[in-house]
């Protein structure tokens, strides 16, 4: 009997199941050659469709059957190969979960694999599809098994197990990061091997070609040159002078630099987006396969890759609002991360580190080997520190990976994660870069202010921003510069906006500055890090010390040669609303841990041995602990748990597609498209103008429902979103969504 994998293509052929397992062996070696175990990948190759040497899968391939399970067979068959039936050799389980998670969730579990193999079963998994071979016991067992060793060679040599079963809770992360390694590279392959017998080009069509280091560095000199011209005449020397001593030291570390943890430390405007290209140029010099940028905020995203790709015009974004040309090619390099340089955010990085199914974790081999530089590092929740860094150590330890935290306040993470977290730092001597680069004069007003007052002495400068903790707040202050400056010269920015319409009134703020013309912005965290704009007077709400000095960061932002005036206030209560004057807890102990250190001393802003110690008081000398079910989760090996309770969003609320008046083609489009059903292409479309409301009782009183498209047999379901109709509802020259009561959260 002849066994099918696959179903006829274009071409009138069907794929034979020795074709298809030879095949996936073959990719999925190569793709373990970076994790340096070849021979993982080609045992689970072989082994992972075992369970499609069966009748009951043939009929499947005839439209006979469904809900086959085919995945259990060949997990238990290798489990019992590698580990033995009662699984004592331990070492080879990461194997054997790969291959059963394949087309699933990963899970640690092995009575399921010890049951099938012991015939204690009914022949029906946990989720009641039947397996393609009922049980070892089951003759059919015997017949398939001979039939795939007659046709498929055993492999020459065992796998090697880098990493052995955890013993220790500290070993568990690592532990779990070789399952989800091994089972993204076989996923990648096995995706890949099925499109290529509909797709003879698909592996190609899949992937950017590598990055031409030489080719790169010229290309990068060019564009520093540009700018460089661009700026004669009207650049601060002393500002010229850091960028580029912070250039040079960064491009000479990436020569030298071996897989490791490292920081870059250096103030706002010091040029830390070319100096981090040009240390990761280097590295692909010295054996690194790729440069991955992760970025915490799509406006900074979109700066930065808009930078990198006037040097490197193949690289490949991939984040939720990027609109394409071609949806199609993009969605395919998003999957598979084949390129010589990636920009994502961490969110999008994460989800696969900690990720237990399919299309999170297909990405994940890729990144070893790789450079990771990791922007805005203060941006990572302390709450999930412990685990992350454990994992990104796991990564320059044991998959050749460097890793750079860059930031202007780096986080004192040895506070949390000591003794393992030591990194080096790539800039020779930070704190003589702050000290050159100081571009402010601050004031500390602790005494609470009236908004009005705030809004009254901002409104008396030339131009001026006032930062706010709370929307409502900023809502409040943006009120008052109305009635103090003509309705022209006053902005407001939240993520009460969508993301288009905050893209276009940056635009039109950043413009009005480089004119010299009058400019009042009120604004919540959202234009915190990353937003190169630069007014001569920032106002910043108490807030963690994170967040003041990157307020202070669009003071003044690019010349030494004077001071801007940034003042830190604390907001007065004002209305019952004002009981609470911070976004959560931990943002609140922030702020907390600020007043904590002025009464230590006066806070220097420039000054590295204050942030640490703002940090100390903050982390309270290593008391503060991943979350509890994060921790839990990860001892009792759960990847599904752990996956749910690593967020570096907490999810909640309700997306909203609005009727932003800048993007009423695209508005349109979406309205249209939506009646036959949302999907996965939709959201991404959408996600320009898309806000998320946290009152889902509110969006289902204005906003209409939408619903994915309906199934044969089935009524239509949610897709968990909705659609904003009344054009009233949301103003498109200022302020963005209307409707009422909309909580705070962190923007």
């Amino acid at each position: 009997m002849t066994y099918y994998a696959r179903s006829q293509n274009e071409a009138g052929e069907c794929e034979t199941a020795a074709h298809h397992l030879q095949r996936v062996a073959s990719l999925c070696r190569g793709f373990c050659t970076a994790l340096g175990d070849e021979a993982a990948g080609e045992w689970m190759g072989l082994f992972h469709d075992l369970g499609k040497y069966s009748p009951l899968f043939q009929e499947v391939l005839a439209r006979r059957a469904r809900h086959v399970d085919h995945a259990l067979p060949g997990a238990a068959l290798l489990y019992m190969r590698l580990c033995g039936r009662s699984g004592e050799n331990s070492r080879f389980l990461p194997l054997a979960l790969a291959v059963r998670a394949h087309h699933g969730s990963l899970s640690a579990d092995q009575n399921e694999l010890k049951g099938w193999l012991a015939g204690k079963t009914d022949g029906l998994g946990p989720d009641g599809r039947r397996y393609s071979i009922p049980s070892a016991r089951d003759a059919a067992c015997r017949t398939a098994f001979e039939a795939f060793m007659r046709e498929n060679p055993m492999p020459a040599r065992l796998p090697a197990a880098p990493v052995g079963p955890p013993c220790q809770p500290d070993e568990i992360v690592g532990w779990m990061l070789w399952v989800r390694l091994l089972f993204s590279a076989l996923t990648d392959a096995d995706y890949t091997a099925a499109a290529e017998h509909f797709e003879p080009d698909f592996l190609a069509r899949s992937a950017l070609p590598p990055l031409d280091p030489f080719a790169a560095r010229q290309a990068l000199e060019g564009y520093r040159a540009a700018l460089r011209q661009k700026a004669a005449g009207c650049c601060d020397p002393a500002m010229a002078a850091v960028r580029e001593e912070l250039f040079e030291a960064c491009r000479q570390a990436g020569k030298a630099a071996q897989p490791g943890a490292y920081t870059l430390t250096a103030p706002t405007g010091a040029g830390k987006t070319l100096a981090l290209l040009a240390f990761g140029l280097e590295q692909l010099e010295q054996g690194r396969r790729r440069i991955i940028f992760v970025l915490p905020y799509l406006s900074i995203l979109e700066q930065n890759a808009a930078v990198y790709r006037s040097v490197l015009p193949r690289l490949l974004e991939d984040h939720s609002q990027l609109r394409p040309d071609d949806e199609q090619a993009a969605r395919l390099l998003a999957q598979r991360w084949d390129a010589g340089c990636i920009v994502t955010t961490s969110v999008r990085f994460f989800e696969g580190l900690f990720g237990c199914d399919g299309p999170d974790c297909r990405r994940l081999h890729q990144i070893a080997g790789s450079v990771i530089l990791f922007d805005e590092a203060q941006s990572l929740p302390a709450s999930l520190a412990n685990a992350t860094l454990r994992a990104l150590r796991e990564l320059c330890r044991r998959w050749g990976c460097t890793v750079v935290f860059s930031s202007a306040t780096q986080p004192a993470f040895d506070a949390l994660a000591a003794p393992f977290w030591a990194p080096r730092e790539l800039a020779p001597n930070s704190q003589a870069l702050f000290d050159r680069a100081r571009r402010v004069t601050c004031r500390w007003q602790l005494e609470p202010q009236p908004l009005e007052a705030v809004a009254r002495s901002a409104a008396a400068r030339p131009n001026a921003c006032i930062i706010l903790n709370l929307r409502r707040h900023a809502r409040r202050v943006y009120d008052a510069l109305l009635r103090l400056r003509p309705a022209g010269e006053v902005f407001l920015l939240s993520t009460e906006l969508c993301p288009a319409h905050r893209a276009a009134l940056l635009q039109e703020i950043n413009n009005r500055l480089q004119n010299g013309r009058p400019c009042y912005l009120a604004a919540t965290q959202c234009i915190e890090a990353g937003v190169d704009l630069s007014f001569d007077a920032m106002y910043r709400a108490l807030a963690p010390l994170e967040g003041i000095v990157q307020a202070a960061g669009r003071c003044n932002r690019h010349d030494a040669r004077r001071r801007g005036l940034f003042t830190v206030f604390v907001p007065q209560k004002e209305t019952a609303e004002d009981c609470r004057l911070y976004p959560d807890d931990f943002y609140e102990q922030g702020a907390n841990a600020v007043r904590a250190l002025l009464i230590r001393h006066p806070i220097d802003l420039d000054s590295l041995a204050h942030i640490r110690e703002y940090y100390d008081i903050l982390y309270g000398q290593g008391r503060l602990q991943d979350k509890p079910a994060l921790t839990a989760a990860i001892q009792n090996l759960d990847f599904a748990e752990v996956h749910r309770q690593y967020r570096l969003i907490e999810q909640g609320g309700a997306p909203v597609v609005v009727p932003y008046a800048g993007e009423a083609e695209l508005y349109a489009q979406l309205c249209a498209e939506a009646e036959h059903g949302v999907t996965g292409a939709w959201l991404r479309k959408a996600a320009p103008l898309t806000i998320t409301c946290y009152d889902p009782k509110l969006a289902a009183g204005c906003c209409e429902p939408l619903h994915t498209p309906a199934r044969r047999g089935q009524p239509p379901a949610s897709a968990g979103c909705w659609l904003l109709r009344d054009p009233a509802q949301y103003d498109s020259a200022r302020t963005g969504l209307c409707l009422d009561a909309v909580p705070d959260r962190i923007y």
